[in-house]
């Protein structure tokens, strides 16, 4: 008989098949957690406040404004300079919540899976990006 007779390339039929099943016990576990980090990516918000404590800017975790205070003090400084401060503190907010973003795929998930590269690439914006725009305007 031939060495490795009845043998695949990838070890015996067991070993193979044992194989399979833990994949497919971690593909279950991993669909499983999928909805729990939709659910807890939807409820991530970060929020950003002007030094003078009269503006601040709350996102999500797609960096979407859900709330936006602008104190009549703040008016004061005219429409120009806070529509700056306003960009400023998006940009912050929203860098923010994509930190948080990736801490919570890490923690629902694990370090190991695929996913949190994945979301990583994604998050982690190129040295020329302002966290707010990118190609073709605005995120």
């Amino acid at each position: 008989m031939w060495p490795g007779w009845g043998r695949s390339l990838y070890g015996s039929p067991e070993e193979t098949l044992a194989r399979i099943e833990e994949d497919t016990r971690r593909a279950q576990e991993r669909g499983e957690k999928l909805p729990v980090l939709q659910a807890a990516i939807a409820d991530v918000r970060a929020k950003a406040v002007a030094r003078t404590r009269d503006i601040s800017v709350e996102v999500d975790a797609a960096g979407v404004i859900r709330d936006l205070e602008i104190a009549d003090s703040a008016l004061d400084r005219g429409g120009r300079r806070v529509s700056a401060e306003v960009m400023e503190l998006v940009a912050k907010a929203t860098k923010n919540a994509r930190v948080r973003t990736l801490e919570v795929t890490t923690e629902i998930m694990g370090k190991s899976d695929p996913i949190v590269g994945v979301v990583a690439a994604e998050l982690i914006p190129d040295q020329d990006d302002d966290g707010v725009t990118h190609r073709g305007g605005l995120r």
